[in-house]
């Protein structure tokens, strides 16, 4: 039975942090001028009627060696894989008290942000031997899972306003 529990724990993981949860540099993905995300405050403008301003505060961030990469998913279908609404890599010039700010324009609904810290700036997340995570991670809605893989209902949150601000607490 623990050995059960055991193995379930570690898949669920290896699933999380199988490097999913990496925002590969695309094309989308693109850098943070300091001046973005130095004191960032959301301005009250969004593009256009169907996106708004949101403000990523990341917290528990250890040290300003190596990026952050953001990616956010809109479905369960796509969640943690290579299909993303948003991608940006986050310089940490600007890490102030462990916390950087991070402004995004994402488009209203129910979405999920993952942020992996790439402390060595090989730009992808280093494992264990079993698959689990040698770098920070951390999902919207504070959620850490469990048991099994992470659940795209329980990192979602919605946006739905202007202008927003959103929370991630990394976890090592």
């Amino acid at each position: 039975m623990i050995n059960r529990i055991l193995c379930g724990c570690f898949a669920g993981l290896v699933a999380l942090y199988g490097g999913a949860v990496v925002a590969e540099t695309t094309e989308a993905a693109e850098d943070v001028s300091a001046a973005e995300v130095s004191g960032a405050e959301v301005s009250g403008e969004s593009t256009d009627e169907n996106t708004a301003a949101v403000k990523l505060t990341i917290a528990n961030i250890q040290s300003q060696v190596g990026k952050l990469y953001i990616s956010v998913y809109d479905s369960k279908d796509t969640f943690l894989g290579d299909t993303k609404v948003y991608a940006q890599e986050a310089s940490l010039e600007s890490l102030q008290d462990g916390q950087l700010e991070v402004l995004m324009t994402l488009p209203y609904g129910a979405l999920a942000i993952s942020v992996h810290h790439d402390n060595n700036a090989n730009g992808e997340m280093d494992r264990n031997f079993i698959g689990i995570p040698k770098e920070p991670v951390g999902l919207s809605n504070g959620h850490v899972p469990k048991f099994g893989p992470p659940k795209f209902s329980k990192a979602v949150i919605e946006i739905s306003q202007p202008e927003q601000q959103a929370f991630i607490t990394l976890v090592d």
